[in-house]
Order: C-alpha cells, then structure tokens, then sequence
C-alpha cells in the first residue's frame, strides 16, 4: 500500500493458482504490530494468520482478474496491506480489476460469517469452550470486512482512490485539471476520515454508527456492532494519507 517493497534474502515466495506472491519481511512485522499483544503471543500468532488470509485473498482478487484479462501479474504483501502488480487497462476493465480485491475480500468474509452463523446455531457452546476460535472469526470478519469496506474511501492509494482517479480521468475533466481534480476529492476523503475518527477518539463514538448494523436481527446486529476499528490508529493512517495527498497536491501545483 505504501510504495514498491524491494526484494530481500528474507522474503518468502510461493506461487498460487499459477501467480508468484512474494511476502516481504515487513509484512510480518506490520501484522504483528497490528495485534499486538505481549500478554498472549498465541493470539498475535493467530492475529497475523488472519490478516495473511485476508489480505492475501485481497491481492488475489486483483491478479486474477488482471490474468483474465492476459496480463501477468504478481502478488507482494508490503506493509500494511499488499499489492498486485498491474498494468494500464481500459478504463471499465482497470476499474474491475481494482474493485476485484475488495469485492473478493466481502466475499470470503461472507463465507466466513455464514460458517459462523451455522456454528451457533449448531453448537453455541463452540465459541465459549474454544475462545481462541472466537478470536480467529473476529480476525477474518473484521479484516475482511472492515478493511475491504475502508478499502473503497476515494483517497489514494488505495483502491477506492484507484477508481475515483480512473473515472474523473475519463469521464471527468482532462489534462492537468483531471489530476488536480483526483487530489483534491483524495485530500477531501482522507482528511474527512481522519477527522471522524479524531471526534469518536475524543466523545467515545463509534467510527462506525449503529445506522449500518441496527436494522439487522439478532444476533447478525449484535456480531457485527463489534467489528469496530480503533478510531485513533485510522485517524493516523487516514491522516497520513490526506498529508501525501497534500505534498503530491503542492508538488503538482509547483510544476
């Protein structure tokens, strides 16, 4: 998600499906960073699992499409996230191909959540007798769910930025014009986020309000009124990502 990760001694390389992923060592750690708990190092193991799962199934959600399409590509797990390697498409098959990694991820999240469902149903007293297996539900939901869903902000360089960009470059203005326009919507996006989690860190508030989930029954409203994610680390990233947009916003006004 941030820049292009160099190859190291250390990285781990497999292929899945016929398409080459590498994971560099800072994916790892990023992960650990993530869930870090010192207390119980068994969770973080688990934690990192997930956020591998997830993120993996992401990134391959983009290369598939990008193979559909005859073009190869190759999956590299960075920090923080990932990414596929692309090449420029027609606008509406540039646009499948970025929407395919988050629309993957709500996909197995689906799974996920319906395995969960079924398990309750079947045998409520599984997540109390094996609360390591709650944690691994929670870990997939929350990383498959809220993670693809902030996926989509229109702020660079994520993949809702991506799409933002490659509409307003088409349809939109042209020339210089288009790209001021695509920075401006990305400052406006990330700095918007920043600045809601920023209040719910300060009031107590949930970064993600009841309207979302609280028309759903019980106990689909209840599960996921928990996958909230921590107002102050997406006020930092979100944050960072207005600040990029600003340098990149004052560099092209420069020139």
């Amino acid at each position: 998600m941030f820049g292009i990760a160099g190859e190291t001694a250390f990285d781990v390389r497999f292929n899945l499906f016929g398409i080459p992923i590498r994971i560099h060592p800072v994916f790892w750690i990023s992960a650990a960073m993530m869930r870090w708990n010192p207390e119980r190092l068994d969770l973080v193991v688990l934690g990192v699992i997930c956020v591998f799962v997830t993120v993996l199934i992401h990134e391959l959600g983009h290369a598939l499409v990008l193979r559909h399409y005859g073009w190869p590509s190759e999956i590299v797990l960075y920090f923080l996230g990932g990414y596929a390697t692309a090449t420029r498409l027609s606008t509406w098959r540039q646009i499948w191909s970025l929407a395919a990694g988050p629309l993957a991820g709500l996909s197995f999240s689906a799974i996920v959540y319906g395995v969960m469902i079924l398990l309750l149903k079947s045998s409520p007293a599984t997540f109390e007798d094996f609360p390591a297996l709650n944690y691994v539900f929670f870990m997939l939901l929350f990383s498959g769910i809220i993670v693809n869903v902030m996926n989509l902000i229109p702020t660079l360089p994520l993949d809702g930025g991506q799409i933002m960009a490659t509409l307003v470059t088409h349809y939109g203005v042209r020339g210089r014009q288009a790209s001021e326009l695509v920075l401006k919507i990305s400052i406006g996006a990330a700095g918007g986020v920043a600045l809601w989690c920023a209040y719910c860190s300060n009031s107590g508030a949930d970064v993600l309000p009841s309207i979302f989930y609280s028309f759903l029954p019980a106990p689909h409203a209840g599960i996921l009124a928990r996958l909230q994610p921590d107002p102050q680390f997406l006020m930092i990233f979100f944050g960072i990502l207005c600040a990029q947009s600003v340098i990149n916003y004052n560099q092209f006004k420069a020139w």
